[in-house]
């Protein structure tokens, strides 16, 4: 009897393994057949969008064969015209968003305004007509693009010039696929018109109402940090890098706009011994310089924020320009904590240099001032500069403490080495450094305090 039953327990025990194999297997056919089966039919239907976007190029592009050539131009564009830059048609139940622009083109055939060799450089117009749906992805629009030409010889009309928008990167190439958009409302008709850079990072605007600062543009890309003209100063209240631009009549005009890869930018506060300080108050200000203050000629910046870290210490900034940034401890922590450094330590104390295109961690690291510790500071006595790599030795023999340290770049070394307090009592100070005569000092450490001392060596 024991012998069936055990028996009859491996068959149940068998049976039941192999449900759980056949439902296993049953259930990644079925996943794999859904998921394949959901696959094929998001490419029906974006094939199916596809073909009503075609069709709604083609459309625009029809009704824009039948205007006269003074008309085939956009609203508020450059040329202008009657048609509309940017429109919202419903097809088959499906919402597509049409963008159309109109650009003269100044043929190299027959020579080139900017080359001196071409006085009618409005030799065609090129239209281009963008149907998108869904988010507008690169794989979910349809561009179609004809060009129009005039019936004779093309003449240029008063007042007008090229108006040339250059987008580079920070080491100068052009940025291709930038949107660019620009505005006049002081020109008749007004003007306000997007369109996207070539593959050099360059736009041309043949026939541009002739106007003193009064383009505003600014370009902006998926990854980029964007960028804008500013108004002159006085308007402004700094002299800005890039001022509206403006167009001479029969002339070439070009503006020039940096647009660079965003980074991220990582504030870690700590102390001395690599402990988080969690909830620091400081700002953060820097990045894209648009101009110089009007008085000082100091650069402005368009970057200005006043925060925190949290629990952990931690501040993170994203999409943030390429440049220089400068920390400033929030005056609320000035009381209790004193700035040592950046780690990786940087040229000037409390400045970060962020490189386009990464993400950068930096620590700021602080000194509790109600710590028994010390702040050695070693200078030159010919100018009062910071002396880095200077010997700094800190010791009391009766209690015990002999250490001696490096000074960092911005001459400093602080004491102690670990998150042990000094003792209280009088510590000698010895200092020395390549090419200057040592010197000597005491630092009286009392009760739980940061004690400062500046040793001044010469050469």
């Amino acid at each position: 009897m024991k012998r069936y039953q055990n028996w009859r327990k491996q068959i149940s025990g068998f049976t039941f393994i192999e449900a759980m194999l056949v439902l296993f297997v049953v259930s990644l056919i079925t996943l794999t057949f859904y998921e394949t089966w959901n696959l094929g039919n998001q490419h029906i239907q974006n094939a199916k969008y596809r073909l009503g976007a075609s069709a709604l190029a083609n459309q625009q592009m029809e009704i824009i064969r039948s205007l006269i050539f003074d008309d085939i131009g956009t609203v508020s564009g450059i040329p202008a015209g009657t048609l509309a830059e940017n429109q919202t048609l419903n097809t088959n139940n499906t919402s597509y968003t049409v963008h159309t622009v109109v650009q003269f083109v100044d043929d190299p055939t027959d020579g080139t305004l900017g080359g001196g060799t071409d006085l009618a450089p409005n030799d065609y117009k090129r239209v281009t007509v963008t149907v998108a749906w869904g988010a507008a992805s690169d794989a979910e629009k349809v561009d179609v693009t004809s060009i129009f030409s005039l019936d004779g010889v093309e003449s240029v009309a008063a007042g007008t010039g090229i108006l040339s928008v250059n987008v580079l990167n920070g080491a100068g190439i052009g940025v291709a696929n930038v949107s660019v958009h620009i505005t006049n409302t002081s020109v008749v008709p007004s003007i306000n018109l997007t369109a996207s850079t070539d593959a050099n990072g360059n736009l041309m605007f043949p026939g541009a109402p002739a106007s003193v600062q009064g383009y505003h543009i600014s370009v902006s890309k998926g990854g980029y940090y964007s960028n804008t003209t500013h108004d002159p100063y006085p308007t402004s209240i700094f002299k800005p890098t890039n001022v509206h631009a403006s167009v001479v009549a029969g002339s070439l005009s070009a503006a020039t706009l940096v647009a660079d890869n965003t980074s991220s930018l990582v504030i870690q506060t700590e102390d001395p011994f690599g402990d988080a300080l969690s909830n620091i108050d400081f700002t953060l200000s820097g990045g894209l310089a648009i101009g110089v203050d009007a008085t000082t000629s100091d650069p402005v910046y368009d970057f200005t924020q006043t925060t925190l870290t949290d629990s952990e210490g931690e501040k993170t900034f994203t999409d943030r320009s390429s440049g220089v940034y400068t920390l400033v401890l929030d005056p609320s922590e000035i009381a209790q904590y004193e700035f040592l450094r950046l780690n990786p330590e940087e040229v000037i104390q409390n400045m970060v240099n962020l490189a386009p295109n990464i993400s950068k961690t930096v620590k700021y690291i602080l000194a509790q001032k109600n710590f028994s510790s010390a702040l050695i500071t070693v200078e030159s006595s010919v100018d009062g500069g910071l002396i880095p790599g200077a010997s700094v030795r800190l010791y009391n023999i009766g209690l015990g403490f002999d250490v001696t340290l490096v000074t960092d770049t911005y001459g400093q070394a602080y004491f102690p080495v670990n998150s042990t307090a000094l003792t209280a009592g009088t510590y000698d100070i010895d200092v020395s450094a390549s090419g200057f005569t040592p010197g000597t000092d005491t630092a009286v450490i009392t009760g739980s305090a940061l004690v400062k001392k500046s040793i001044v060596l010469t050469p």
